[in-house]
Order: structure tokens, then sequence, then C-alpha cells
């Protein structure tokens, strides 16, 4: 009796499962979703605050085998002397939240990283360059007005949005993303 009635409630549960799970396809299919662009290479990129964020995401592109150039100090400039050469970049990922102590080392201050930032996001959209705005150091890369600009930056200008989930404890990226329509 108890094999049966164990079989019984997870036949249920399995039964449920399937019924929640497919009622919420349907009704997936049935919202429009936000399409998501295409990524391809060469894929570049660079920081908005010198913080560690595009050497992490180079790391891990290496560890994956995806293609990636890194120029923590990546100009407009360098933009259009790839496409010179014949291979544009066509995938742009910029890191946002920013370090004192990188910033000093690279002899530039937050004015200067978002006058580059701010070129060098020109130039990718008059080239057709899928630009990614990318948070991924957490809520430590959140904590000042330099940060603060770093995101105000590079976020709204983004096509897509790669987040690290710590970093969006209080719903800031989610809402911006809504606001944004890539929600």
């Amino acid at each position: 009796m108890l094999k049966k009635k164990g079989f019984t409630i997870f036949s249920l549960v399995l039964i449920l499962t399937l019924s929640l799970f497919l009622g919420l396809s349907l009704i997936s299919f049935a919202t429009e979703q936000p399409s998501i662009p295409k990524v391809e290479l060469p894929l570049v990129v660079t920081t908005c605050g010198q913080s560690p964020g595009a050497l992490m995401v180079w790391v891990l592109s290496k560890q994956i085998k995806l293609p990636c150039d890194r120029n923590d100090l990546l100009t407009a400039e360098d933009l259009k002397a790839k496409a010179t050469e014949g291979n544009p970049y066509k995938t742009l990922i910029i890191t946002t939240g920013t370090s004192m102590k990188g910033m000093g080392a690279a002899g530039v201050d937050i004015d200067y990283e978002v006058a580059r930032i701010e070129a060098i996001i020109e130039e990718a959209k008059k080239e057709g360059i899928l630009i990614i705005g990318a948070h991924i150091e957490g809520m430590a890369r959140r904590v000042d007005a330099t940060d603060a600009a770093s995101i105000a930056t590079v976020i709204p200008e983004s096509k897509l949005l790669l987040i690290r989930e710590d970093g969006n404890e209080d719903g800031y990226f989610t809402k911006a993303a809504e606001e944004q329509g890539k929600g």
C-alpha cells in the first residue's frame, strides 16, 4: 500500500509540475519577449574606471577559449584602426565600477574615463558594434560617486547587460533594463 500511495503522490507532483511548466511556457509564448542581440567576434573588453572587471572577463574568456582582446585604455581611435585593418570589432564589453588605485596607476581620473568611454561608445555606434555593459564585481563597485558615474555612462548605452547577481541586490540594474526595454 505504501508503494502505491508513494507512486500516486509522485504522479500527482509530476503532473502538477508539468502542468505548471506547460502553463508558464504558454504564457511566455503569449507575451512579447525582448530580442537578444547577436554577439559576434572579434570581441574586445575595456573598463570604465580601471577596476579589474575587464581583466576578469578576459581571463574567463581565455578559460573557455573565446577569442577576446583586452585594452583597459581602449580609445575610439583603436576601434577605427581595427576597422581600417579590415577586421573590425563586432562586440565591445565595457565593465563598470571604479578603482582609485587602478585609475591612479593608469594616470587617469573618473572625468577622463567617462570622456574616453563616451567617445568609444559614439564610435562603436557608428561602426555598428554591439555594446555590452557588464557589472561583474558586485556591490563592492557600487559604493561611491565614481562608481555611479561609471555605471551611468555605460548602462544606458548598452544593448545587452551582463550583471552579477549580488551586484543587483537592490534591483537597480533590473529596473534600468526594464526602463530601457532590455528587461
